[in-house]
């Protein structure tokens, strides 16, 4: 579904753009329909994305030694509306440049088209997906991606976030070889708003590996997923450190125990 997305987008603009350069209309709400419909089309789309946080299921799907949380239908949405701005912006700055006139015009629509590649390119070289291994996890960084052993994770964490929220935090200990080197820093963000997967079973799943490292290397076969499943269905999630700043595992250890239910910092 993915592909059929982009190809769609890169087509619509491509034959809005040429049919933009072969033709003027003399009706003036029609022409500028004509030459800025697609980014008109794209900016909306991503406007509509805004607050539009999907809770996926409660699985991962299967890929060869890995679980993978994939990329769900918004970031795909995304993707498309910056091809359809792309590439009609290309073709409104060769119809401005080869008219020899409309300089400014040439120039904005160059820097648009530049600042919608520059995002695009980021969403191809940095897939929106996270991948639970055996060795641990590789989440979305900021240009790459990132590598992250069970053992520097801090247990308890990451917490059940709020369903609506866009990014589930990762507590990392120090110390800790995380790879690349410039990724390395105590608070990793998951954004969990473009993943198909409920963001309470994603932290469940993770917390749970963290504290059960004998059951790691099962990481990648149908049947751990539906043991994992049925575990943390039936309540067998590891207790979650309370969102906010970092506590000492230790004093967090001795907290009464209503303190330190999954279920009570996901009210």
């Amino acid at each position: 579904m993915h592909q059929r997305w982009l190809l769609g987008a890169a087509s619509l603009g491509a034959v809005w753009g040429a049919a933009a350069i072969a033709f003027d209309l003399p009706v003036l709400l029609l022409d500028f329909l004509l030459h800025l419909g697609p980014t008109l089309l794209g900016v909306g789309a991503l406007v509509a994305l805004i607050g539009w946080l999907p809770a996926g299921p409660a699985s991962f799907e299967v890929n060869g030694d890995t679980f993978v949380a994939p990329t769900n239908r918004r970031r795909t949405i995304e993707t498309a509306a910056l091809v359809l701005v792309l590439t009609s912006q290309a073709a409104l700055a060769i119809d401005r440049f080869a008219d020899g006139g409309g300089t400014f015009d040439a120039i904005v629509s160059v820097v648009l088209g530049l600042l919608a590649a520059a995002l695009l390119l980021r969403s191809l070289l940095v897939p929106n997906t996270v991948e639970l291994r055996a060795e641990g996890l590789r989440i979305p960084g900021r240009l790459h991606r990132v590598d992250v052993p069970w053992a520097a994770i801090q247990p308890g964490t990451p917490w059940a976030p709020q369903v609506r929220t866009q990014r589930l935090e990762l507590r990392v200990g120090k110390g800790y070889l995380v790879r690349p080197p410039s990724e390395r820093r105590q608070r990793l963000d998951v954004p969990i708003d473009v993943l198909d997967i409920h963001p309470w079973f994603l932290a469940d799943a993770i917390r749970y590996y963290v504290a059960h490292p004998e059951h790691r290397e099962s990481i990648g076969r149908p049947a751990e997923l539906e043991r994992l499943s049925r575990r943390l269905r039936d309540g067998g999630a590891p207790p979650a450190l309370p969102a906010g700043p970092t506590v000492s595992v230790v004093r967090q250890a001795e907290a009464p125990q209503s303190e330190r239910t999954t279920a009570a910092h996901r009210r």
